[in-house]
């Protein structure tokens, strides 16, 4: 697996905390989600943090019907 600098940084200071360290940053991270969460749960969402799906192709051979060719 490669990885960026970003992440190799990222890493190695996760690392170098201390348990307490990593129990307030867990805290943190699940605040986070938790905010999230309620985000997306609102009435008046929006499609900002979103991707737009392709349509699906329609597919002749899958058709119940069966087709004929010469």
């Amino acid at each position: 697996m490669d990885l960026t600098i970003d992440e190799q940084r990222l890493i190695a200071e996760y690392r170098r905390l201390t348990a307490t360290g990593r129990d307030d940053l867990l805290a943190y991270a699940s605040s986070l989600v938790r905010q999230a969460g309620t985000e997306k749960s609102s009435d008046n969402d929006t499609a900002t943090n979103q991707c737009r799906l392709k349509r699906a192709e329609p597919h002749p051979e899958a058709e119940k019907t069966p087709f004929f060719t010469e």
